[in-house]
């Protein structure tokens, strides 16, 4: 059944610590157990960020709980902006027959009031699909996984969730946090708003994980959670991307390759039959053996199996040939193996729709054996293969670390040095719109305004989307560096020459060191241990 499964989760992770999965192991670690995380967070999440604005009414502070209701609508107000003021991107062939545009826009002002009902029914219909999936078998079990895998509009609400919800209600109740006196405030209201920061940066780590590595892992073949509800994606993804296929899939079985022969075999006897029938059995099978080796060179060199023997072991006694004399022996040279040499084990061969069509419209026109076939120049780009299981829940875990250990630095220094702190930040701002201006590959409105964006997400975290990452290795470790480096300065200067009291900065100090040195212990164990495998795409 993992082979059946191999057409579906073929860029899914298939292996947990380079252990093989099988199929319902596979369900379980890569559908059903994140759903019902991100269900669990979700509702915490939501109902910690409710009570707290209740909380701030209460207590007579209405500017407080109505910037914080504010902020829990951030995401779906812009989920509706970007839907609406693009109707032909996002409405289906089937929303435009059964409900039209004033039905459709009906739907969106509906998701925009009532946004957390829609977010529960997506996980709900996760949970049940993945519970269907593995109480199923065969073809049922693949069709219910191409519908739990399917892109879904509500994906891009919560991708924006995280950068217009979590990041400013972590920062913002962070410092109504130590702006109040907790002495003069209940446990319970102290608490919640404590749950509600930690889910914040929860919700912030399970994004900035998933998207840490996305433009590397979209060589690949990776696909954006809500690309094929976007009629431009759609035509991308369809006519425009090129089709991308591991070598190892392209290879012939022996069966294939006798009914391919035999087939070859076949088709030119009947041909010869129908238009020449006095020609002898020796002309049809000289003319068989002709196109053989015609045929053969038209199949695609996607991957070849390589008929050299393989080297002896490192402990056989080799013995060397007879040095030849000159003018009374001869040693008669090594003949070239009539094979070509056998691809990189973890590359991967794409081809193009248009190549395709146009190499098959050739060798049905051109049936001269004669005829050449021009070379042309494969270009190689770097991939990255999707997170194992234990791999993205150390990535996880290393990005709440490092966030909590940001947002409590930034924070607590602000309420002491704000000037200085501001100052950091647009320093740290301007550094990373360099590098992204720098290495952009379009210069339009729209990369000019995501740019701008994603300069702002690099204050706290760090994704690899709309921008791919050259020298990834040699661009993230300084970022690190940069970004704890600034921390520890922070954090310092007012621990050391701030006037400060109580046991909530002695308790925050604590936390952000260690915070930060459990970030690079986990850090160090993802890369050595459980970091993806790179993969080299090669492209005509």
């Amino acid at each position: 059944m993992a082979q059946d499964l191999n057409t579906l989760c073929h860029r899914k992770s298939m292996c947990c610590m380079k252990v093989p999965l099988k199929s319902t192991e596979q369900i379980y670690l890569i559908f059903l157990i994140p759903a019902l995380i991100s269900c669990f967070v979700y509702i915490v999440h939501f109902s910690a960020d409710l009570v707290v604005a209740i909380q701030h009414l209460k207590e007579n502070n209405p500017i407080w709980g109505f910037c914080t209701l504010a902020i829990m609508y951030a995401p779906a107000v812009s989920y509706f902006i970007l839907t609406v003021s693009r109707p032909d991107w996002w409405m289906t062939d089937n929303d435009k027959v059964s409900k039209g545009v004033l039905g459709w826009l009906g739907l969106q002002v509906c998701h925009l009031i009532g946004f957390v009902f829609f977010a529960l029914y997506r996980y709900a219909g996760l949970i049940v699909l993945s519970v269907d999936a593995i109480n199923l078998t065969g073809d049922a079990r693949i069709k219910t996984l191409n519908l739990a895998a399917a892109p879904a509009a509500i994906e891009l609400y919560f991708f924006l969730q995280a950068w217009f919800q979590a990041v400013p209600q972590a920062v913002f109740q962070t410092y109504l946090l130590f702006l109040q006196n907790p002495l003069h405030r209940s446990y319970q209201s102290v608490m919640v708003q404590v749950i509600c920061i930690l889910m914040s940066v929860i919700i912030l780590a399970i994004q900035t994980a998933s998207f840490q590595r996305f433009e590397s892992q979209r060589l690949n073949g990776r696909k954006l959670p809500w690309a094929m509800w976007l009629k431009k994606y759609c035509i991308e993804e369809l006519e425009n991307f090129e089709e991308r296929a591991p070598l190892q899939s392209a290879l012939p079985t022996r069966d294939q390759e006798d009914k391919t022969n035999a087939l070859s075999e076949a088709t030119p006897a009947e041909d010869n039959e129908t238009k020449l029938e006095e020609v002898t059995v020796y002309g049809n099978v000289q003319q068989q053996q002709q196109q053989a080796p015609q045929n053969e060179s038209r199949n695609p060199l996607d991957r070849q199996i390589s008929v050299t023997p393989p080297l002896p072991p490192k402990n056989a006694h080799v013995i060397p040939p007879p040095t030849p004399l000159r003018g009374i022996t001869t040693v008669a040279p090594l003949p070239i193996p009539d094979a070509p040499a056998p691809p990189r084990p973890d590359s991967v061969y794409r081809e193009s729709q248009q190549e395709a069509n146009a190499e098959t419209n050739q060798q049905s026109v051109t049936n001269n054996p004669q005829s050449l076939k021009m070379p042309t120049r494969k270009y190689s780009e770097k991939g990255l293969e999707e997170d194992d299981p234990v791999g993205k829940f150390l990535s996880f875990l290393w990005w709440v670390l490092f966030i909590l250990a940001r947002v409590l630095s930034i924070v607590v220094a602000y309420e002491f040095y704000p000037v200085y702190v501001m100052a950091t930040l647009a320093v740290h701002y301007v550094v990373m719109l360099i590098y992204l201006f720098y290495y952009a590959k379009y210069y339009d409105v729209i990369t000019f305004f995501v740019n701008l964006w994603l300069g702002l997400v690099y204050i706290f975290s760090l994704i690899e989307y709309r921008v791919k990452f050259k020298y990834a290795d040699k661009w993230t470790i300084p970022y690190y560096v940069f970004v704890i480096v600034q921390n520890m300065a922070l954090t310092l200067t007012w621990f050391i020459h701030a006037d400060w009291d109580g046991f909530w900065y002695t308790y925050v100090v604590y936390v952000i060191f260690c915070c930060m040195v459990l970030c690079i212990l986990s850090s160090a164990v993802y890369h050595s241990l459980y970091k993806p495998k790179k993969c080299r795409v090669y492209s005509s």
